[in-house]
């Protein structure tokens, strides 16, 4: 098994209490069953609070989300208590998503982590991946498919290329990939308003992305424009992670087309709208929780944006 994984995954840990954000609050937590079976066994007052707050798989959350274990500054009771290998599955992973593509497993930390979106925004250069061989167990794919999967990741490569070439511009990287020219800086939409149309659509993870939305449409009705935030370096990293992560997902989902719009629908709303969704760092963050942790917006987008059918 080959395992891929981006420039800055190894250089990840989670920065705890110091984080302006938890991702202890506004999910809900699975509880995997060997976890379930360990605390169990755990003994005296705190396992009587790990078994009390634990219903049907997952954690009882407190008011606002919040999770049970959850301290006054932030930190994990049952990290503090029982240690990191005594997290669940999901505390352990969380931001971490795997990829399997056949004898291909893929690595990445979630940009609805601001240590994730830190790291990606502060590499130097375009965006790397490292290879590795790794003992997972692969994915069978018959010869047909693993045909296509090594089309589709050969049109991923070349967009990696292209975006990481220093003889083009970075208009022309946009254009080479996107069709995406000066003429209309709201492509692959018509115009301001169509994002906020789509946006609006999208069922929302709470009241943080409420109030980011209220501040779009405030601004909608203004004279928009890139507000300047981002650098060519950063944004040609963040379009390169957003299609490293969704592109070859169109093998098992299809929407080929919808989801190397995805990227550009992302950075742009980003870009037009930063100081609304929190700054730099927090609009990639907000509009990764809000639009790729949830498997309907993310449908409801790409299929949106898909207009054409390709190899996939």
């Amino acid at each position: 098994m080959i395992l891929r994984k981006p420039d800055f995954y190894d250089n990840f840990k989670c920065i705890a209490s110091r984080c302006s954000d938890t991702c202890c609050v506004g999910w809900e937590i699975d509880v995997d069953e060997n976890s379930q079976k360990a605390y169990r066994k755990v003994t005296g007052a705190f396992g009587d609070k790990l078994r009390a707050n634990i219903e049907d798989g997952h954690f009882k959350l407190l008011p606002h989300d919040r999770c049970p274990f959850l301290d006054k500054e932030n930190l994990c009771e049952i990290y503090a208590h029982l240690g990191e290998g005594a997290l669940c599955d999901i505390c352990r992973e969380h931001p971490r998503f795997v990829e399997v593509y056949g004898d291909i497993m893929e690595r990445g930390l979630g940009l609805c982590c601001e240590e994730a979106a830190r790291l990606l925004l502060t590499g130097n250069g375009s965006l790397t991946f490292t290879t590795e061989e790794c003992n997972e167990p692969e994915d069978e794919l018959d010869d047909d498919d693993r045909e296509i999967r090594d089309e589709v990741l050969h049109a991923r490569e070349q967009i990696f290329a292209t975006l990481a070439d220093k003889a083009l511009t970075f208009q022309e990287k946009l254009n080479n990939i996107f069709g995406y020219t000066d003429e209309n800086p709201f492509a692959p939409l018509e115009n301001a308003e169509a994002y906020l149309e789509l946006l609006v659509k999208t069922e929302s993870f709470g009241p943080a992305w409420d109030e980011a939305l209220a501040r779009i449409k405030e601004k909608i009705n203004t004279t928009l424009e890139d507000q300047g935030f981002f650098t060519e370096t950063e944004s040609t990293r963040l379009l390169a992670y957003l299609i490293y992560r969704h592109y070859a997902k169109c093998l098992f989902e299809g929407r080929e087309q919808g989801k190397l719009l995805f990227a550009l629908f992302f950075w742009n709303v980003a870009r037009f709208f930063t100081k609304e969704l929190g700054g730099k760092i927090g609009a990639v963050k907000i509009l990764s929780r809000q639009l790729e942790y949830c498997e309907e917006n993310m449908e409801l987008i790409e299929k949106w944006l898909d207009g054409s059918t390709g190899i996939c």
